[in-house]
C-alpha cells in the first residue's frame, strides 16, 4: 500500500477530522428533533478543527476559511445553548 505509506499526520489527522464532520453532519441531517444539538456541534468543532493543519499545509484558502467558520460556528453553539433548553 504505497499510498498509504506517503500519509503524514496532517493527513491522517484530516482523514480522521473528515470523518468526524461527516458524521456530525450525517447526525444533523437524520437526528430526530433537536436532540444532541451539543454533541453534533463537538463532533463538528473537533472535525473542523482535526482538518485545518491539512488545508493549511496545502493551504487551500477556500477550504481553510470554510473550516475556521465551521469551527466558529460550532463553538457558537456550544457557547451559547438554544433558550428553550433542548440540545
Amino acid at each position: 500500500m504505497a499510498v498509504l505509506d506517503s500519509l503524514r499526520w496532517q493527513d491522517w489527522l484530516g482523514l480522521t477530522g473528515a470523518c468526524l464532520l461527516l458524521l456530525s453532519l450525517f447526525l444533523h441531517s437524520f437526528a430526530p428533533g433537536a436532540q444532541g444539538g451539543r454533541w453534533r456541534a463537538l463532533l463538528g468543532l473537533v472535525g473542523a478543527a482535526a482538518l485545518l493543519p491539512s488545508a493549511w499545509q496545502a493551504f487551500r484558502a477556500p477550504l481553510f476559511f470554510l473550516l475556521v467558520g465551521w469551527v466558529l460556528v460550532c463553538a457558537y453553539r456550544l457557547a451559547r445553548a438554544p433558550r428553550n433548553g433542548i440540545g
